[in-house]
């Protein structure tokens, strides 16, 4: 890839080992390859949620076999933002049936826009092309909705006009089920659990969808995807289809008897639109959504999806050694009467994500890991963290390198560079408690441009998850050959329960962005959460050190149950005399930012301009209406 200016890049689809889980207060988080996330939904008889639900209510069985919950937390609880993705399936709409389904996912968009719940939409129509990427900004949403070019015929392609039309029906629905895997597939990388709302107008009753439905619903549950399919045709259209009229039906997930998930092959000998509905039922059933039937069913079923996309829980369990891309049947049931759970029905065991392990640079970076050498590479790291629920925090590592001493070499008439990066976090007892490898891959087009960027440094970020506790973090990292570099430091997360006042780190910065958007392919790529206050997305910065003349930032969240009643004050002082530089005065956060929820994200500047060259520390306390305080400070350096 080209780097941007200023050296940013935009990394490839690269991850710590594996997708971290959720683990109780004080425990190791343990990757996927070795701990199965399952999302729950859990409602009552009339649809409503049920909240007051304990890991002792729950049961989890794998192809047959019990097994014991290790964690459990319930999403409302969790600062993490939530995604959705609005799917037009516009192969299978009518005309009107299309002016329909724009109509209610405008009317959704309204209702479940908004900060922490981002949207996109896509659309379908041989091939899937995005018309909004991820934002929280309902008026660009709405605007994507009219741009979403639709069409009342089976397909535009002119492959298909050549097709007999039963066999271009299979053939468009069959590529836009292969579309929608895929992107399922893509949204892996992104926190929690995403929904994907399908609006079409069915699918064709064919035998030849088997495979390629199964295939969807298996991408989807790997990635925690729930799609939730939406029949937009009225009833009338539909020939003497079951139907369910009082509430979008929700089902257990259980597989039907030679079809994929939730298909059961006798219904479509009997009624073709039977089929059609038990096909969209399948990928409900799989993945954790539920289908909304047909039109007269779209409001209430859209009001539903919006409530789920916080009203869920998350358990784990530790499953059973299995080979590598073996599939495992999953169900889950509720002990309490008159509930109803939905989950993801199956498990496949992945290997951890770790794009150098057993290569030799693997090797070199674990000796220089464990070695004394600091290296001929000189870089900085900073390391804030931030809460994702109680007993899980993710650190997003910043980290600045110095471009002497990077091995570049032509390639395909290019400069290119690779830098493969190590990093361990290491507790008192030698233990692992989150690891990470990566590559980052640099590339100018011509030696003019490489002439202009080698002096400034590389900026690099990378995300990964930890328990709480106090760990030595190392990271070791090469280009070629005796091209190496390591950083140690230490790395002290604050317990946090869930309730009470406590506040993250304090992520430095020297660059902003507007934040009205969140990129599809940027968000799927960089496999990191942005730091977000007030529109405006904080680039977190690898030293404390600042020049004069640059513009300094500081990102911070909040946590408390009643964020209303939390009062913050900023100091910055002189840290040999401890003499107060800069007070803000006592202040309240903007509720605006925090989508309802027990966190608040905050940012300000640094006033760099006011201040003279030395050493300070920034100092950021909290108090709330029980008068408790939360203190977090960090140093920095004006030159």
């Amino acid at each position: 890839m080209t780097v941007p200016h200023g050296w940013r890049i935009v990394l490839a689809l690269l991850g710590l080992a594996g997708t971290a889980a959720r683990a109780q207060q004080g425990g190791v988080i343990r990757t996927e390859a070795r701990t199965a996330l399952v999302e729950a939904v859990v409602t009552g008889k009339k649809g409503e949620s049920v909240r007051d639900l304990a890991a002792k209510d729950f049961r989890i069985w794998q192809d047959g076999k019990e097994q014991a919950i290790t964690s459990f937390s319930l999403e409302a609880k969790s600062t993490e933002p939530h995604f959705l993705v609005l799917f037009f399936d516009d192969t299978r709409l009518a005309a009107q049936d299309q002016s329909l389904a724009r109509q209610s996912a405008s009317r959704f968009i309204d209702a479940n826009s908004g900060p922490g719940r981002l949207m996109a939409v896509v659309s379908y129509n041989g091939s899937l092309r995005v018309a909004q990427n991820f934002t929280d900004n309902a008026g660009r949403l709405k605007e994507a909705l009219n741009r979403v070019e639709g069409s009342s015929s089976v397909t535009t392609s002119s492959r298909l006009e050549r097709l007999p039309a039963g066999a271009a029906d299979n053939f468009g629905s069959r590529n836009m089920l292969q579309a929608l895997g895929n992107l399922a597939k893509s949204l892996g990388v992104l926190p929690g659990r995403k929904s994907l709302v399908l609006l079409t107008g069915g699918l064709p009753s064919s035998s030849d969808l088997k495979t390629v439905i199964a295939a969807a619903i298996g991408a989807s549950s790997r990635s925690s995807v729930a799609i939730y399919p939406v029949n937009v045709r009225p009833i009338s259209v539909e020939v003497n289809s079951p139907r369910e009229a009082q509430q979008p039906r929700a089902t257990s997930g259980r597989s039907g008897r030679s079809g994929p998930q939730g298909v059961d092959d006798s219904a479509g000998a009997q009624d073709p639109a039977a089929a059609n509905e038990q096909f969209l039922l399948a990928l409900a059933n799989g993945t954790g959504g539920f289908f909304i039937r047909d039109s007269s069913e779209l409001p209430a079923g859209l009001q539903r999806i919006g409530e789920e996309q916080t009203e869920y829980y998350v358990l784990s369990y530790t499953p059973p050694e299995s080979k590598e891309g073996t599939c495992h049947t999953l169900r889950v049931k509720v002990d309490r009467e008159g509930a109803v759970v939905r989950a993801r029905g199956s498990y496949c065991a992945t290997k951890p994500v770790d794009l150098i392990a057993g290569t030799q640079a693997a090797k070199d970076l674990e000796s220089r890991a464990a070695g004394g050498e600091a290296g001929n590479l000189k870089a900085s790291i900073q390391l804030p963290y931030f809460y994702i629920s109680p007993g899980v925090a993710r650190v997003h590592l910043a980290m600045e390198i110095a471009p002497d001493g990077l091995k570049f070499e032509n390639q395909q008439a290019k400069l290119h560079a690779e830098i493969n990066l190590l990093g361990i976090a290491s507790m008192p007892d030698g233990s692992v408690g989150a690891r990470f490898s990566d590559t980052l891959k640099l590339d100018f087009d011509s030696q003019a441009e490489f002439e202009k960027r080698k002096g400034t440094p590389v900026h690099y970020e990378k995300e990964f998850k930890i328990a709480p506790g106090k760990y030595s973090f190392a990271l070791a990292f090469g280009s070629g050959g005796a091209s190496f570099g390591k950083i140690e430091a230490p790395l002290a997360v604050q317990p946090w329960t869930g309730g009470g006042l406590t506040l993250s780190s304090v992520a430095l910065s020297r660059e902003t962005h507007p934040a009205a958007d969140l990129g599809l392919v940027s968000s799927l790529v960089e496999d990191r959460t942005p730091l977000i206050a007030e529109g405006t997305q904080f680039v977190p910065f690898g030293s404390n050190q600042f020049a004069k003349s640059d513009t300094g930032f500081f990102y911070l969240e909040v946590y408390d149950p009643n964020p209303a009643s939390v009062n913050v004050r900023v100091r910055v002082l002189d840290r040999k005399t401890g003499e107060p530089k800069w007070d803000s005065g006592i202040t309240k956060l903007p509720l605006s930012s925090n989508g309802g929820k027990s966190s608040i994200p905050a940012g300000a500047n640094l006033r760099l301009s006011s201040l003279a060259a030395g050493s300070y520390q920034l100092e950021i306390t909290a108090s709330n209406s029980t008068a408790k305080q939360a203190k977090r400070t960090t140093d920095f350096e004006i030159k």
